[in-house]
């Protein structure tokens, strides 16, 4: 059940970053990628804490977003230097909200 709640929330997080790209009619690949990316930190944050950066759950969200956003961002600097506030931003806001969902939501599995 937790797995199927975790792939859920992927998937919720990964439309909202994705959506935007869709609607504005964007490469498909890249608005795919950015889905799956999406699907993937959430999974990893959910399975995921820091204890060695002696840093609180809210902020291992944003911290491995970012972290996985950085391969991205190399490739999208090349060519869109405008996008890449963007992304660094949208993998913090984005990032902080798996971990709120995160913490909030661990109660129902215990």
């Amino acid at each position: 059940m937790e797995l199927v709640f975790t792939i859920f929330v992927g998937v919720v997080i990964g439309a909202v970053d994705a959506l935007p790209m869709f609607l504005k009619k964007m490469d498909k690949a890249n608005c795919w990628s950015a889905f799956v990316q999406y699907v993937v930190v959430t999974f990893i944050i959910f399975n995921t804490t820091l204890p060695q950066l002696n840093v609180s759950n809210f902020l291992s969200g944003p911290i491995v977003s970012v972290l996985m956003a950085l391969p991205m961002v190399v490739m999208i600097a090349k060519n869109e230097k405008k996008a890449v506030p963007i992304v660094l931003v949208n993998a913090v806001v984005l990032g902080l909200l798996i971990a709120v969902i995160k913490h909030f939501s661990a109660s129902w599995f215990v």
